[in-house]
C-alpha cells in the first residue's frame, strides 16, 4: 500500500503498540502492517448496536418533489440521492432496473506484464512478481465486492470508498456520500475530500474507519475551518457513471422516477374501477298513473322495499324510486381495452433508454435482445473501467506491482459464448490469449495453472478419465448424424427464429 512516510510511520507505531510481543507487526509483499484491530477485518465491526444511537430516517416522495429535484440537481444533489434509495427499495421495477445493470459483467480480469522489454528481463523476478499481483487481486474478492460498486454507482452516480489492507486481505469500505466531494484527479482516478466534520457528533465511529481518519480528524480539531482534507491516494478513491460531470452527483436513472410515480397512479386507477365494477344497484320501480297518483300504496311498497334490502350483500344497493333510473358509463367505447399499466411500464424502460424486451415483453426477438443488450453492457462496461484505473493506481504503487497491469474483459453472462468463442479462435492461430479465454469462462488466472497442476501432477486426469465411446471420440461419422449442426438464436433472422420455434428445417 503506497503511502507517504508519515504515515508508514504512525501505522508500524500503532501496530507495535497495540499487538503483544510474540505476535509483532510483519511487512509482506511490501504492505505496511497494521494493529491487531485491523488484522480481524474478516470481523469487521460497522456498528455497535449496544449504543447505537443513529438511525436512518425515510422520506416519502411526491411526483411534485422529484420534479424540483430534476429542475435543479446541483442543488437538490442530496434530496436527489434520497430519493433514488427510497424508490429503489420501494420500486422493484427500478430495482431490478439496477440490478440487470450491475450483472452485466461478471468483472473477469487478466493480469498482463507493463512496460516491460521482453529481451531485457528477470524470469525469475517477473514470476515472483506476478504472483504478488495475483495474490493482491485475490485478496480484493473482486467479483464480491465490485459489483456492489456497480450498484451504488448506477443507483446514486458516485461511489466513494477507502480500502482497509492487511498482509492478506483488501476490504473496500463506502464512505457516507454527504461528507465526500471531488476535487483532484490523479492517475486518471478521483481522489476523495472528506469533510472530517462529520465525526464531530459521531467520534465513536472513528474506530470503524482506518487510521487516517482518526490522524486527519486530530488536524481538523486543530483548525475548524479546513474540514475538507484529501484522503491518501491510492487507497482511497471516487467511482463515477457520469464522469464528465463532476461538480455534483447526478443518479444516472433520476430521469425516470416520474414514470415510476406513473405506475402507481395507474395501479390506483385500475383497483379503484375494478372496486367500482363490483357493485351493483337493484331498483324499484313505484309505478304512478297519468295524474301523478301511486298505483301502490306508499307505506307497502316501502315495506317490499326495507325486505330485499336486508338481503342484499353489501357490495349490492338498492333504492326504491317512482322514476326510471339510466346507466351513464363512462368507459372506452372501443372493443380493445387498453391496459394503461402494461403502457406505463413500458414507457418507464422506453425512458431509462433500455429495451421493453428484457422485462417480460410478449414480443421479445432474440437478435433484437441481443443488440439491446449490447448496447446495455457499454455503460455497464464503462464504469468498470475506472474500477480497473483503481485497481492499477493501486497495483502500479506497490514495488512489485509497478510493470503489470489488469484489464477487465467485457464480459458477461449474456455474452460470454460469444466472446469465449473469439478468444479460442485467436488461441488457434497462435495469438497468446489463453489467459482471457479462461478468464471469461469463469477459470482466473490465480487458479489456470493451480487447477492444471492438481489435474494433470496430482489427480492424473488425463489417463484416469477415459471418454465414453462415441460419434465424437470416433474416427467415423455416425450416419445420419451429419449436416449442418445449426445456429445459435443470435445468428438467426426473425423469419428463422420463427421457423426453429414451429420445428421445421432452417439453417
Amino acid at each position: 500500500m503506497a503511502k507517504n512516510k508519515s504515515q508508514v510511520g504512525y501505522s508500524q507505531r500503532q501496530s507495535k503498540k497495540n499487538l503483544p510481543h510474540n505476535n509483532k507487526p510483519k511487512n509482506i509483499d511490501g504492505m505496511v502492517a497494521i494493529s491487531d484491530r485491523f488484522a480481524l477485518l474478516n470481523r469487521l465491526i460497522t456498528r455497535d448496536l449496544n449504543n447505537n444511537t443513529n438511525t436512518p430516517t425515510f422520506s416519502l416522495y411526491s411526483k411534485d418533489d422529484i420534479t424540483t429535484y430534476l429542475a435543479n440537481p446541483y442543488k437538490y444533489e442530496k434530496q436527489l440521492r434520497k430519493a433514488v434509495i427510497y424508490i429503489n427499495g420501494a420500486s422493484p421495477h427500478f430495482r431490478r432496473l439496477i440490478q440487470y445493470f450491475a450483472g452485466l459483467s461478471d468483472l473477469s480480469y487478466v493480469v498482463s506484464p507493463y512496460r516491460v522489454d521482453p529481451k531485457h528481463i528477470n524470469n525469475k523476478s517477473v514470476a515472483r512478481n506476478y504472483r504478488k499481483v495475483l495474490n493482491v487481486m485475490s485478496a480484493m474478492s473482486v467479483k464480491t465486492q465490485f459489483p456492489k460498486i456497480l450498484t451504488v454507482c448506477l443507483r446514486e452516480d458516485t461511489f466513494y470508498g477507502t480500502m482497509w489492507v492487511t498482509n492478506d486481505n483488501i476490504t473496500v469500505q463506502q464512505l457516507p456520500s454527504e461528507y465526500c466531494a471531488i476535487s483532484t484527479i490523479e492517475g486518471n482516478v478521483l481522489n476523495v475530500t472528506f469533510d472530517f466534520s462529520y465525526f464531530d457528533a459521531r467520534k465513536s465511529l472513528l474506530e470503524y474507519y482506518p487510521a487516517e481518519f482518526k490522524t486527519k480528524y486530530a488536524i481538523y480539531e486543530k483548525n475548524k475551518t479546513s474540514r475538507w482534507i484529501e484522503l491518501d491516494s491510492p487507497t482511497s478513491f471516487a467511482i463515477k457513471c457520469n464522469n464528465d460531470i463532476l461538480d455534483y452527483s447526478i443518479p444516472p436513472f433520476a430521469g425516470i422516477l416520474r414514470e415510476i410515480y406513473d405506475i402507481e397512479d395507474y395501479k390506483q386507477l385500475k383497483l379503484t374501477k375494478t372496486a367500482l365494477e363490483n357493485y351493483a344497484m337493484l331498483v324499484m320501480d313505484l309505478p304512478m298513473d297519468d295524474d301523478g297518483n301511486w298505483l301502490m300504496d306508499f307505506d307497502k311498497a316501502k315495506e317490499f322495499w326495507g325486505n330485499l334490502d336486508a338481503v342484499l350483500p353489501e357490495e349490492v344497493g338498492s333504492v326504491l324510486s317512482p322514476m326510471n333510473i339510466h346507466k351513464i358509463s363512462f368507459e372506452r367505447s372501443n372493443t380493445g381495452d387498453t391496459d394503461t399499466i402494461a403502457d406505463a411500464e413500458q414507457n418507464l424502460f422506453t425512458a431509462a433508454g433500455v429495451s421493453s424486451l428484457l422485462f417480460n415483453n410478449e414480443k421479445a426477438s432474440a437478435n433484437a435482445l441481443s443488440l439491446s443488450i449490447k448496447a446495455d453492457q457499454a455503460i455497464t462496461y464503462g464504469i468498470v473501467k475506472s474500477i480497473e484505473d483503481v485497481i492499477n493506481r493501486f497495483v502500479q504503487s506497490q514495488s512489485y506491482g509497478k510493470n503489470f497491469k489488469v484489464t477487465f474483459l467485457d464480459v458477461s453472462p449474456y455474452n460470454r459464448k460469444e466472446a469465449g468463442d473469439a478468444y479460442l479462435k485467436a488461441c488457434q492461430y497462435g495469438i497468446p490469449m489463453v489467459s482471457y479465454y479462461c478468464a471469461s469462462q469463469g477459470l482466473g488466472q490465480a487458479e489456470m495453472d493451480s487447477m492444471n497442476f492438481l489435474e494433470n501432477e496430482i489427480l492424473d486426469v488425463k489417463s484416469t478419465f477415459i471418454p465414453l465411446q462415441s460419434s465424437n471420440t470416433q474416427s467415423n461419422v455416425v450416419k445420419g448424424d451429419g449436416g449442418n449442426p445449426g445456429k445459435e438464436l443470435t445468428e438467426l433472422t426473425d423469419s428463422g427464429e420463427q421457423s426453429q420455434e414451429q420445428g421445421s428445417d432452417w439453417g
